[in-house]
């Protein structure tokens, strides 16, 4: 098809589709309803480009225009007061409707021609995110904490399941792969994107589940059996593992969704020594002294980037080196950052102890774990790099008592993000020297 003629086409439907959610309004179709049939009818409408559509520029154009016609209708008075309530009706702040049209620019782009690569990411964000809110709205009963409220066990399974459905039909229909990877890759993609959902805020989930189910579904359509099997089992193990620590920590259901993710992104991307340290802090994190019935702090997924910025800052340089050696920062950031944890929680619950015991027992808590592991990484420099994670630990807990404190808590949110995010990091920059000789 000539290009500009499906441009046109799609914006012809488009068009269609707005006025006639609009005039559904109007006769008293409910918000919620309202954007989520809008959110259907584009998705099954980019879901056409593959056969529309030869190169990426049309969708790309489209995008553009529809990012550009979106906005105006939020911040326009005139098309506001006439169109914005059709995606605008609900009280939370979301710019998914924004990111929609993005994520589907992108994903065509990064297909390259596999429809398939494409499709089945546009049907999982089209057909699972709408069935997933509706049914959570109207037969959502066991509530979990989110960062923007509360969602529903009930609205994530059926999320899960369509997503399941979308994946698997066309994998075992159209994919050169056996029944059996179809099935794990479909329950792969489904649980994952899932938690991606779970954890999502904004509607940051209509730019993450299509983008998210694209690398998914590229990295695991070459895998065997066993691989899919393995990894499986490492992410009901690593959700499992959280789940059932979740009342001892401080963390949202949401947040202790995201740290499972966490440890199976590193795992999947690095292995089972890098998992390992995480799974440690975890662990501890669990095991400290917890906060009485009814007056436990809960922190949002903030609390879980900021404890894994280093981490995955040590992650990313190692992809992108292929050297293995960044391992061994990547653990002295892990420990530095669980000292600092143990310091904090003995602050508010053990402040009988006075500083310096809190200081020693955070010092000794985040040594002995993982020292083990120096001799797993380098055993023919046990000494040295067990002088180094002494340092890391000895560094960074005096810097972040320095400024772990309610004020800087409440009062200087630059300093609450350095207290809790850079300074473990920034500690373990030390371990750069005994591997610096090995590097290239």
């Amino acid at each position: 098809m000539n290009p500009w003629l499906g441009i046109g086409g799609v914006l012809a439907l488009l068009g269609i589709l707005l006025g006639l959610v609009g005039l559904a309004q109007k006769r008293g179709l409910p918000p919620e309803l309202s954007r989520k049939s809008v959110h259907v009818g584009m998705g099954l409408i980019c879901a056409s480009f593959p056969w529309i559509f030869s190169a990426p520029w049309p969708p790309l154009l489209l995008a553009i225009l529809a990012v550009g016609l979106l906005l105006a209708m939020r911040f326009i008075p005139a098309l506001s007061s006439r169109f914005g309530k059709i995606l605008g009706g609900v009280e939370r702040k979301s710019w998914g409707e924004i990111y929609f049209p993005i994520a589907v620019a992108l994903t065509f782009w990064l297909a390259n021609g596999n429809w398939l690569l494409f499709v089945v990411p546009i049907l999982i964000l089209t057909l699972a995110d709408a069935v997933g809110a509706l049914i959570g709205v109207r037969y959502g009963l066991s509530r979990y904490q989110t960062d923007e409220g509360q969602k529903s066990a009930e609205g994530s399974f059926a999320f899960f399941a369509v997503a399941f459905l979308t994946s698997h039909i066309p994998l075992l229909l159209f994919a050169s792969i056996g029944r059996a990877e179809s099935l794990l890759i479909a329950l792969m993609l489904g649980l994952l994107v899932m938690l991606l959902e779970a954890i999502s805020w904004r509607g940051l989930d209509n730019l993450i589940i299509p983008l998210g189910s694209f690398l998914i579904l590229k990295l695991y359509l070459g895998m065997s059996v066993a691989e899919l099997v393995l990894r499986f089992l490492v992410l009901v193990g690593l959700v499992l593992f959280v789940i059932l620590g979740r009342r001892r920590t401080t963390l949202s259901d949401s947040a202790i969704l995201a740290a499972a993710l966490a440890g199976y992104v590193i795992w999947a991307l690095a292995g089972w020594l890098w998992l390992a340290p995480p799974v440690i802090l975890f662990a501890i994190y669990v095991l400290l002294p917890g906060f009485p019935a009814g007056e436990r702090p809960i922190q949002s997924l903030r609390a879980v980037t900021r404890a894994m910025f280093g981490a995955f800052l040590w992650l990313f340089v190692q992809e992108l080196s292929g050297q293995r050696e960044f391992v061994f920062p990547f653990l002295v950031c892990i420990a530095a950052h669980t000292g600092n944890i143990i310091f904090a929680r003995l602050r508010v619950m053990r402040p009988q102890l006075g500083f310096w015991k809190q200081l020693g027992w955070a010092w000794i808590g985040a040594f002995l774990p993982f020292v083990p592991f120096v001799f797993w990484i380098h055993p023919n420099a046990l000494f040295l790099n067990a002088i180094v994670l002494a340092v890391a630990i000895t560094l960074s807990i005096p810097i972040f008592a320095h400024g772990w404190t309610d004020q800087v808590i409440t009062e200087n949110k630059f300093r609450l993000w350095f207290t809790e995010t850079a300074v473990a990091p920034l500690a373990s920059l030390i371990a750069l020297l005994p591997i610096i000789k090995s590097l290239p």
